[in-house]
Protein backbone atom coordinates (compact mmCIF):
# COMPACT_ATOMS: atom_id res chain seq x y z
CA UNK A 1 0.00 0.00 0.00
CA UNK A 2 1.12 3.52 -0.64
CA UNK A 3 -0.37 6.56 1.09
CA UNK A 4 -1.57 8.97 -1.62
CA UNK A 5 -3.53 11.31 0.67
CA UNK A 6 -1.55 14.55 1.05
CA UNK A 7 -3.62 15.33 4.16
CA UNK A 8 -1.82 12.49 5.97
CA UNK A 9 1.29 14.64 6.48
CA UNK A 10 4.42 12.56 7.07
CA UNK A 11 2.58 9.40 5.98
CA UNK A 12 2.08 10.80 2.43
CA UNK A 13 4.16 8.73 0.02
CA UNK A 14 4.93 6.10 2.65
CA UNK A 15 4.72 2.48 1.55
CA UNK A 16 3.43 -0.33 3.75
CA UNK A 17 4.21 -3.93 2.96
CA UNK A 18 2.77 -7.14 4.25
CA UNK A 19 3.63 -10.81 4.05
CA UNK A 20 0.98 -13.50 4.29
CA UNK A 21 1.99 -17.10 4.92
CA UNK A 22 -0.79 -19.59 4.30
CA UNK A 23 -1.29 -22.03 7.16
CA UNK A 24 -4.24 -23.92 5.70
CA UNK A 25 -6.06 -24.06 2.37
CA UNK A 26 -9.27 -26.07 2.24
CA UNK A 27 -10.75 -25.36 -1.18
CA UNK A 28 -13.40 -24.11 -1.61
CA UNK A 29 -14.28 -23.68 2.08
CA UNK A 30 -11.59 -21.62 3.79
CA UNK A 31 -8.13 -20.05 3.85
CA UNK A 32 -6.10 -19.52 7.00
CA UNK A 33 -3.01 -17.34 6.93
CA UNK A 34 -0.64 -15.50 9.24
CA UNK A 35 -0.14 -11.85 8.31
CA UNK A 36 3.12 -10.04 9.04
CA UNK A 37 4.29 -6.50 8.49
CA UNK A 38 7.32 -6.62 6.22
CA UNK A 39 9.48 -4.61 3.87
CA UNK A 40 9.61 -4.79 0.07
CA UNK A 41 12.14 -7.65 0.31
CA UNK A 42 9.77 -9.74 2.49
CA UNK A 43 11.79 -9.27 5.70
CA UNK A 44 9.33 -9.47 8.59
CA UNK A 45 9.07 -6.54 10.99
CA UNK A 46 9.03 -8.29 14.37
CA UNK A 47 8.36 -4.98 16.17
CA UNK A 48 4.79 -4.91 14.83
CA UNK A 49 1.96 -7.33 15.66
CA UNK A 50 1.08 -10.35 13.57
CA UNK A 51 -2.39 -11.75 13.10
CA UNK A 52 -3.89 -15.02 12.01
CA UNK A 53 -6.79 -14.59 9.62
CA UNK A 54 -9.40 -17.12 8.63
CA UNK A 55 -11.50 -16.52 5.52
CA UNK A 56 -14.58 -18.73 5.28
CA UNK A 57 -16.44 -18.97 1.96
CA UNK A 58 -20.16 -19.76 2.23
CA UNK A 59 -21.94 -20.88 -0.95
CA UNK A 60 -25.27 -19.06 -1.16
CA UNK A 61 -26.16 -20.49 -4.56
CA UNK A 62 -25.97 -17.41 -6.78
CA UNK A 63 -23.37 -15.66 -4.62
CA UNK A 64 -20.69 -16.33 -2.02
CA UNK A 65 -20.54 -14.87 1.47
CA UNK A 66 -17.03 -14.27 2.84
CA UNK A 67 -16.54 -14.28 6.60
CA UNK A 68 -13.22 -12.85 7.75
CA UNK A 69 -11.89 -13.27 11.29
CA UNK A 70 -8.47 -11.94 12.36
CA UNK A 71 -7.00 -12.85 15.73
CA UNK A 72 -4.20 -10.96 17.49
CA UNK A 73 -2.02 -12.29 20.28
CA UNK A 74 -2.94 -9.59 22.78
CA UNK A 75 -5.35 -6.73 23.25
CA UNK A 76 -2.40 -4.33 22.97
CA UNK A 77 -1.46 -5.83 19.59
CA UNK A 78 -4.99 -5.20 18.33
CA UNK A 79 -4.92 -1.65 19.69
CA UNK A 80 -1.61 -1.01 17.90
CA UNK A 81 -2.97 -1.96 14.48
CA UNK A 82 -6.27 -0.16 15.09
CA UNK A 83 -4.30 2.99 15.92
CA UNK A 84 -2.37 2.50 12.66
CA UNK A 85 -5.58 2.65 10.61
CA UNK A 86 -6.26 -1.07 10.16
CA UNK A 87 -10.04 -0.63 10.16
CA UNK A 88 -9.88 1.95 7.36
CA UNK A 89 -7.42 -0.18 5.41
CA UNK A 90 -9.43 -3.40 5.56
CA UNK A 91 -12.63 -1.48 4.75
CA UNK A 92 -10.99 -0.07 1.63
CA UNK A 93 -9.78 -3.57 0.68
CA UNK A 94 -13.27 -5.06 0.90
CA UNK A 95 -14.76 -2.04 -0.93
CA UNK A 96 -12.27 -2.50 -3.78
CA UNK A 97 -13.12 -6.21 -4.02
CA UNK A 98 -16.83 -5.33 -4.25
CA UNK A 99 -16.08 -2.77 -6.99
CA UNK A 100 -13.99 -5.30 -8.91
CA UNK A 101 -16.69 -7.96 -8.71
CA UNK A 102 -19.39 -5.48 -9.75
CA UNK A 103 -17.31 -4.48 -12.79
CA UNK A 104 -16.84 -8.12 -13.75
CA UNK A 105 -20.60 -8.74 -13.55
CA UNK A 106 -21.18 -5.82 -15.95
CA UNK A 107 -18.91 -7.36 -18.60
Amino acid sequence: MKCVDRNQGDFHGMESWGLAIYDEIVAPERLVYTDYFSDAEEAMNTDLPTSQTTLIFVDLGDSTQIISCSMYGTEDALKTVMDMGMLQGITQTWDRLAEHLAARREN
